[in-house]
């Protein structure tokens, strides 16, 4: 099977990015009217070799440049035409990718790295339909080609149809039950379906396989906090921060972890961390203020979240925060009153009702994030729920008015 996915490469789904440099035997027939001699084929080799190390240095120009000497010293050097394909789609020349990914196509119909190439560049412009046209027309030369499968796999997960993703995947896999990359694939749209547990068993058993692949043990952490289980999200996330110390989002994310263990005192530790990690970041200070706010420390929380709202200005979460604090401490100041509603206790009565209003015009300002809306018009409904039932005690019992 040519091409054959270096386990290592996982991440990357072939579809995307598999950069394919090494040339198999070419079955093409030379041109009668001109054979190419030894010396030209060893000339282009040295070129080829030459534009894949500036590929690799991210100097496209100069690739192509040796790539095109490759093709002039040898017209049927089908791989040269695959790397040139390449170098001009790292470049955006959308029309010069597809014209040699064309042109490997005419020279060798029966070899599927064109059809593959075309599949992946379609499907990053989201012609899906041409795309899976390709990866089709590839599967018809080889049924049995594993990239090809999951280039199919992957265009019906972008277009939402995860049941015919899953059936291409699993195809896939018959053919290469260790492939990682298709492993992976299944794992993400379990995640997507909302399946973690489903997700959880694929990522199992790549990191039985290839334990120290650091992409797919935040992946599986990720998916063991989403399912509640602290106890492994943070044995994975603690081993990370061991082996990259500097690296400021594992103190965030093992910090997370602490809070839903409640384990208050580790999290604000590897927060700080976090923070002093990267100090022009909010990140580790937004954790911050969703720990003080848990701890009841609503005055530490505020000023943390004005402090985020300074470093990000634009940033709307911030707004989101002040909400739940305000809207936190409305809810104490109204149990206070509830559970004594009086003339002496209207002083908690009144706070609540301004702890609200002032949660109310937080989330007003956090709602136009389109993320943010759904759950800031769910706190402003609740505070207008309370601040009806307030003002209506205020009527009542505090001599009238409102605010």
């Amino acid at each position: 099977m040519q091409n054959k996915l270096n386990s290592m490469c996982f991440l990357a789904i072939i579809v995307v990015s598999l950069f394919v440099w090494c040339a198999p035997t070419q079955t093409v027939q030379e041109p009668t009217a001109k054979k190419t001699t030894e010396e030209q084929r060893i000339e282009a080799e040295k070129h080829y070799s030459i534009g894949f190390e500036y590929y690799k240095q991210g100097n496209y120009d100069e690739a192509i440049k040796n790539f095109n000497m490759a093709i002039e010293g040898w017209p049927q050097f089908y791989a040269a035409y695959i790397a040139l394909a390449k170098a001009f789609r790292a470049k955006n020349d959308i029309a010069a990718t597809q014209h040699q990914y064309e042109k490997a196509k005419a020279l060798d119909p029966k070899d599927p790295r064109s059809y593959e190439g075309l599949g992946a560049l379609y499907t990053e412009l989201t012609r899906f339909g041409d795309a899976i046209g390709e990866y089709e027309s590839g599967l018809r030369i080889d049924a049995t080609n594993v990239n090809l499968l999951n280039g199919l796999g992957y265009v019906y997960t972008k277009m939402g149809s995860y049941d015919t993703a899953l059936e291409y995947y699993n195809r896939s896999l018959e053919y290469e039950p260790e492939n990682l990359t298709t492993m992976f694939a299944i794992a993400d749209i379990f995640i997507e379906t909302n399946e973690p547990r489903k997700a959880t068993a694929y990522l199992e058993a790549i990191i039985e396989k290839k334990p120290n692949i650091v992409e797919v043990r935040e992946k599986l952490a990720q998916t063991y906090f989403e399912l509640k289980n602290y106890e492994s999200a943070a044995k994975i996330y603690s081993d990370l921060v061991k082996e990259q110390p500097d690296n400021y989002r594992y103190h965030i994310q093992l910090g997370a972890v602490y809070v839903e263990q409640k384990k208050f005192q580790a999290a604000e530790e590897a927060l700080n961390t976090a923070r002093r990690l990267a100090p022009t970041s909010a990140a580790p200070i937004y954790q911050l203020v969703d720990l003080n706010i848990k701890r009841g420390r609503y005055t530490a929380a505020e000023e943390l979240a004005r402090e985020a709202l300074n470093i990000e200005p634009n940033n709307l979460y911030a707004y989101l925060l002040l909400g739940d604090i305000y809207i936190r401490r409305g809810y104490d100041a109204r149990g206070k009153w509830m559970n004594n509603k009086s003339t002496k206790n209207c002083s908690f009565l009144d706070a609540a009702i301004s702890y609200f209003n002032t949660a109310i015009s937080q989330y007003t300002k956090a709602k136009s994030d389109a993320q943010l809306s759904s759950y800031a018009n769910n706190e402003i409904k609740r505070s207008n729920t309370w601040l009806e039932e307030l003002r209506e005690d205020k009527w009542f019992y505090c001599k009238g008015g409102s605010q």
